[in-house]
């Protein structure tokens, strides 16, 4: 498994260097060797093919690189949540996971897990590179055919909501994970019944689903989602005069935007930023709540709380993306629209409006610790799935005492490079990784426009790169 994660990554380096410049005929294609050239070659492919944020497989690449972050905070908040803590089992960490959204994957599912999704991120980068130049010349103009789909002609589809039952666990010193998961009645009360997803079983292992805890936190989190949800889905169907088929085929590129600059922080006719005031409040207190849920769950489960700061890292990017940059600037309009292409087009204007991010330094250390945060989520899903035989993904247990998986794991790396973490200190690269993308992210943002109008005369300024003829 460790080959084949590694076999990801040549696959992705032979893309770049023979594969694509062989498609397109010349070695000028190929990735340049060096520090700045490599961030004018991001930057002038991307746009050369006008855009890679149209880039679908980009777009898939990029999900999948986030949700590798996303798994290694979430995986190594969780072991160390149960670290030094000599009461705490796996069945207290898999009831906190059934708590917080419903289902627990099991110990030697979400290392699997981790192996396919940093595999993956890797081969759709690929598929995003080799595609640009030798299939596609635009990306912008390569979604023409979404509207010449005939399904718009004359179908109509309808959406299914499902509600969820709700539960609660009762806190005590000491912590019973079947009460903590079937006590409690009402909001606070639970769904009584466990199910397994036997579908998943030769993929994860053994993984259960629900029951689920919401609590009053949760309660305000689901409600003030759901509003902001509203509010939004209403503003794109006014955009489209109530027509469903044109709101399905018009979804992607739907938006609903802050007020214009003239407002300021002010408050805006409903159709011309008020709405997205609305929303966007609603979703700022929706993630606050459900941090609050996150928190007190592991409180109650008996766990450290490093789940619950590692979700903060994200909502420190998040709150400096929505609120307090916008505020810094002075006007909504500094903030992105909400929408899927209104995210993609903040993402590309914010950079070329402050002179290119790919030369903002905390730009470059978010992107380092992203990428890192994939590889260390494949090398250590890779090694778990590897040395599972020997019970190396009881990991709470191999924490305490060591086994045979373990140190055949830890062996295989320090043949490989030359020294080796522990069952402990991998999670805390893995927490450590995954909070600083966002922060290092959130600092870099929170520059731009502030402090910083123009990052690539910032980086002449300070010789990063060679001033231009």
């Amino acid at each position: 498994e460790i080959a084949i994660a590694y076999g990801a990554v040549v696959s992705s380096w032979i893309t770049l260097q023979w594969l694509r410049p062989i498609a397109m005929g010349a070695w000028g294609n190929g990735f340049p060797l060096g520090i700045t050239h490599h961030l004018d070659w991001v930057s002038n492919i991307g746009y050369q093919y006008y855009n890679f944020f149209y880039n679908p497989f980009h777009a898939i690449g990029i999900t999948l690189l986030f949700a590798s972050t996303l798994f290694l905070a979430m995986h190594g908040s969780a072991i160390l949540s149960a670290a030094h803590r000599p009461d705490i089992s796996e069945d207290h960490v898999d009831g906190f996971w059934r708590n917080i959204i419903g289902y627990s994957i099991g110990e030697i599912g979400i290392h699997r897990a981790a192996f396919w999704v940093g595999a993956a991120s890797v081969l759709f980068s690929n598929l995003c590179i080799f595609l640009s130049g030798t299939v596609v010349k635009s990306w912008a103009n390569f979604w023409a055919f979404w509207d010449k789909l005939p399904i718009w002609q004359g179908a109509a589809v309808m959406t299914l909501m499902v509600g969820v039952v709700v539960w609660r666990g009762t806190r005590t010193p000491k912590v019973d994970p079947e009460d903590l998961e079937y006590h409690g009645e009402g909001i606070f009360g639970t769904w009584k019944t466990r199910g397994e997803l036997l579908p998943f079983r030769r993929l994860f292992g053994i993984g259960q689903l629900g029951p689920v805890y919401l609590g009053i936190s949760g309660t305000i989190a689901v409600a003030a989602g759901a509003l902001s949800a509203f509010v939004i889905l209403e503003s794109f169907l006014h955009q489209v005069g109530y027509n469903p088929i044109l709101f399905l085929r018009e979804f992607w590129v739907l938006s609903v935007n802050p007020p214009a600059m003239a407002y300021g922080l002010g408050w805006a006719p409903w159709y011309e930023g008020g709405a997205w005031i609305v929303a966007t409040m609603m979703l700022n207190i929706a993630v606050l709540a459900w941090w609050l849920r996150v928190y007190m769950r592991a409180r109650a489960a008996g766990l450290s709380t490093h789940l619950a700061w590692g979700f903060a890292a994200a909502l420190f990017l998040y709150f400096i993306i929505y609120f307090i940059r916008p505020v810094l600037i002075g006007n909504w309009a500094q903030a992105p629209a909400q929408g899927f292409k209104a995210l993609l087009d903040w993402t590309n204007n914010v950079s070329v409006q402050f002179g290119n991010f790919y030369y903002n330094p905390f730009h470059m250390l978010s992107i380092f610790f992203l990428l890192g945060s994939t590889l260390l989520l494949a090398m250590h899903g890779a090694t778990i799935v590897a040395t599972s035989r020997y019970g190396s993904h009881r990991e709470i247990e191999e924490m305490m005492t060591e086994g045979t998986g373990t140190q055949r794991a830890q062996l295989f790396w320090r043949w490989c490079m030359g020294w080796n973490v522990n069952s402990k200190t991998i999670h805390l690269w893995c927490w450590w990784f995954a909070a600083l993308t966002a922060i290092t992210g959130g600092i870099g943002l929170l520059l731009s426009g502030t402090l910083i109008t123009d990052w690539f005369v910032w980086a002449e300024s300070i010789g990063i790169v060679a001033p231009l003829p």
